[in-house]
């Protein structure tokens, strides 16, 4: 279980410190009660419709299942991913480097060119070893419609959740990423639920390869703030240098894209949460 800590983080290059939240929200309960409370009501419905189906042992245990598979599945893409994430760290954009320019073929060669000068000045500008267990977010919201950012930076410092700090994003959240906590939106929760419980195929439902997707971009987040030399970084600036390392910078989206179609296709995880909950796995 991670504990309750300080974070130090930068927006666009300024330093600053995020308080520690409340203890209770690392603990198993403490989880559990943020995903029962911060559901959206779209994916509650699904959790209601699945409950129906499983006897009353089962319920008890289906917030937790969810969460169990969420968390497997999150460290079976980083696995497949590992070699190509921690070659592709190096090439993590300086924080001055203007994300306009680093978004060119020839502003990423640059930004090449001077981390490997910063490198061979000092190890400090080497990437930092991320262990496995550690891409894990500390707390898991799956299906909410409240962001990451709000729960982090805001809601939750003390042992109940301040409602009135929170951002409700409606049915346009998928996914976000804040300093331990990640939060599945509900469009992407809705879209694994039809995956990991009705069984639909992948290879017909484009919003499951999307959630897929999603879920291992916003692990990726996580690996970024634990692995980048120069610490967290958010900010409209860090965040666009940050999307475009992950999703446009060849030859490491390609790699991603192969690395997703080949998980899917072994369709391990289809029908799995009904299996499980119904005492078939």
């Amino acid at each position: 279980m991670a504990r309750a800590r300080r974070h130090t983080y930068f927006m666009d290059g300024e330093r600053k410190v995020a308080e520690p939240i409340h203890a209770h929200w690392y603990t198993a309960r403490g989880v559990l009660e943020l995903n029962e409370r911060l559901r959206a009501p779209p994916v509650s419905l699904h959790f209601r419709s699945m409950a129906k189906h499983l006897p009353a042992s089962a319920r008890r245990r289906l917030t937790s299942e969810v969460l169990r598979l969420a968390r497997e599945v999150m460290l079976e893409l980083f696995d497949h991913t590992r070699p190509h994430v921690l070659r592709h760290l190096r090439r993590y954009p300086i924080p001055e480097f203007d994300p306009d320019l680093y978004s060119s073929p020839g502003g990423r060669a640059a930004s090449e060119r001077y981390l490997e000068i910063l490198r061979g000045h000092s190890r400090r500008f080497v990437p930092r070893a991320v262990a496995r267990q550690a891409v894990l977010p500390g707390i898991l919201v799956f299906g909410t419609s409240r962001s990451a950012e709000s729960l982090r930076m805001h809601a939750l410092f003390g042992p109940r959740i301040a409602w009135d700090r929170l951002e409700n994003q409606r049915g346009e959240a998928h996914a976000d990423y804040c300093l331990d906590i990640t939060a599945t939106g509900a469009v992407a929760a809705h879209a694994l639920l039809e995956y990991w419980w009705e069984g639909r195929s992948a290879a017909d439902d484009q919003e499951i390869q999307e959630a897929y997707d999603t879920v291992f971009h916003e692990g990726l987040h996580r690996v970024c703030d634990l692995g980048n030399p120069f610490g967290p970084q958010y900010g409209p600036k860090g965040s666009a240098k940050e999307h475009y390392w992950m999703q446009e910078y060849e030859p490491f989206a390609s790699a991603v894209e192969r690395v997703l179609v080949a998980h899917l296709s072994e369709e391990r995880e289809r029908g799995l949460l009904k299996k499980r909950l119904l005492g078939k796995d």
